[in-house]
């Protein structure tokens, strides 16, 4: 085609021209499609919400960003290369399509590049996530022929041999569009999501409404998973339980647990996670609990909820829309839990190892192997208990859980057999030993300030050489640099070898350190988790204690 010879745009869209555009713009819509695969992954974990993907996208040293300005740059010179070489051959507008062919190449290669780049978890093919990829596939594919439709009309305007060579290498720059586009597809299906999840929520209320079971929430910064756990394992010396899978502490999670519920259930136990205000309160209003577990508050997620008195009424909304004669039970060994203990009017309970406690411990001895202690309940009964969990931490969330269970019923023998078919629960202070003689706490759930403060505790508790690996806390705004610090300080007073994962948190958690007197000898770097066990694997050995303590999710590397 010559474009000096046609006197109208509408001549550019003919058969079989048509058919050609069609066909660029559909193969690069799959390209691009597979090209997102990291980008879908960090919107999932981003649990869909635009700010947080947004933040991982504009990232200091975000790999897949600077991997995806490659594929642009290299794509844009070869197809130059390629489309001036041929286009003596093919001529100036045939030449464009063969450029387009080094663009399919690196795009080709990036994706390969890309599929093996370890995550730490996959991307979970949820319907939710095909309805994302339909409608980014549509966008892409409009998009594309919008290109097309520029390049021919710039092509048409300005009518220069060179510009009609390369029109078509407006595709190398799609692939930086791309992750935006996702942004939008996700904004476009979010009324069909929402009244998706208004669907499920609505019978999921009615299910629970109708049910007749005792409803138990459970809030808090840290501990919830855990506290549910051991809840779960003591109510089930009598009951029948169903209580929500590992994290599942959203609406939707709950609606998905609340599927499995039947008539031989008596028990229905809620996990209840928060990152702005109104989330409890959502929560309680599907569940509508007979009793609130609170376990303790502190800075987790203040980034999200900008202020800590935020976090205490956010935790404080499942005590206030608890239902009528609704029992609250308040850890006694934090103090944000105490003031909100304070300030609830209903029928409330404190737990904990404070002996002032409605259910609380004495005689309490700790060691590698697990705690024993004496449960003593109401100031007038006690049991003698043993469990193979791990920290004096976990003797208060047992305390919580067992004052709940009393007051629904069970006895303190009931309470106590319960405590001693306690199992660790999984990435939580849960213990690994291999055939090295070497023992690994894994202690690599999201974790906290109070949760890493507990875990360096219990690994006080270990004898032989202590290597810990992290990455450091997260998600606490303003708070995040100072509590890095102190908790490099904490572990140079307990370990005594450190490898320091990701860049995140490395330059404070390295100052807490060198401040407390450790040097470049003790403290080591690796860029993610998996040139960490490589440094690891190099100074091992027989004996040695290792904590794996927090484990960052991908859209923090």
């Amino acid at each position: 085609m010559n474009f000096n010879e046609i006197t109208q745009f509408k001549e550019l869209f003919v058969s079989p021209y048509i058919f050609a555009y069609l066909s660029i713009c559909l193969l690069n819509s799959v390209l691009l499609l597979f090209a997102m695969s990291k980008f879908l992954l960090a919107f999932q974990q981003s649990r869909y919400k635009v700010k947080p993907y947004l933040k991982w996208i504009n990232s200091r040293n975000n790999g897949y960003m600077m991997r995806l300005g490659l594929l642009c740059l290299l794509a844009f010179m070869f197809f130059c290369v390629l489309a001036m070489t041929f286009s003596s051959v093919v001529g100036t507008f045939a030449a464009s399509f063969v450029g387009f062919a080094s663009y399919i190449l690196f795009s080709v290669i990036y994706i390969n590049t890309e599929r093996h780049v370890n995550v730490k978890l996959n991307l979970k093919i949820t319907r939710r996530l095909v309805r994302l990829c339909i409608t980014y596939f549509i966008l892409i594919f409009v998009v594309s022929f919008g290109v097309v439709t520029l390049s021919n009309f710039l092509a048409y305007i300005i009518k220069k041999d060179v510009f009609t060579i390369l029109m078509y290498s407006l595709f190398c720059v799609s692939p930086l569009v791309a992750p935006f586009v996702l942004m939008i597809a996700n904004y476009i299906n979010y009324p069909i999501e929402n009244a998706i999840s208004k669907h499920y929520v609505q019978i999921t209320k009615s299910v629970l409404n109708k049910a007749n079971i005792i409803k138990i929430g459970i809030t808090g910064s840290y501990g919830k998973t855990t506290v549910k756990k051991v809840l779960d394992t003591i109510l089930s010396q009598k009951y029948r339980v169903l209580s929500t899978p590992e994290s599942y502490n959203t609406p939707m999670g709950i609606s998905i647990t609340v599927k499995n519920l039947d008539s031989t259930h008596d028990v229905f136990i809620a996990e209840m996670g928060a990152r702005n205000r109104g989330d409890i309160a959502d929560l309680t209003e599907i569940v509508k609990p007979h009793y609130a577990v609170l376990t303790g508050v502190n800075s987790q997620h203040l980034e999200s909820f900008r202020t800590e008195e935020n976090i205490k009424e956010t935790k404080f909304e499942l005590f206030e829309h608890l239902s009528k004669n609704g029992k609250g039970f308040f850890s006694s060994d934090n103090s944000g839990s105490l003031e909100l203990y304070e300030k609830f009017n209903g029928e409330k309970y404190l737990a904990g190892i404070d002996g002032n406690s409605f259910v609380t411990a004495k005689n309490v001895k700790v060691d590698e192997n697990g705690v024993t202690f004496d449960l003593c309940i109401a100031d007038n009964e006690e049991v003698k208990c043993s469990t193979t969990l791990l920290g004096k931490h976990n003797i208060s969330n047992i305390c919580l859980a067992s004052a709940v269970a009393y007051k629904i019923g069970l006895t303190p023998k009931e309470i106590g057999e319960g405590i001693n078919r306690l199992k660790s629960v999984s990435h939580r202070l849960e213990i690994v030993r291999n055939n090295k003689d070497i023992t690994i706490i894994d202690d690599s759930y999201n974790s906290n300030e109070d949760g890493a403060t507990a875990a360096l505790e219990v690994l006080k508790e270990f004898s032989g050489r202590k290597i810990v690996l992290t990455p450091g806390l997260i998600e606490l705004g303003k708070r995040e640099n100072i509590a890095n610090y102190e908790f490099g300080k904490k572990l140079a007073l307990v370990s005594d070898k450190v490898i320091i994962i990701g860049k995140h948190n490395a330059e404070m958690l390295i100052k807490g350190l060198f401040e407390m007197g450790k040097t470049g000898k003790d403290v080591m770097f690796a860029k993610n988790l998996q040139k960490g066990n490589d440094l690891l694997n190099e100074i091992m050995e027989k004996g040695d204690v290792i904590l794996f303590e927090n484990d960052l999710p991908d859209t923090y590397n």
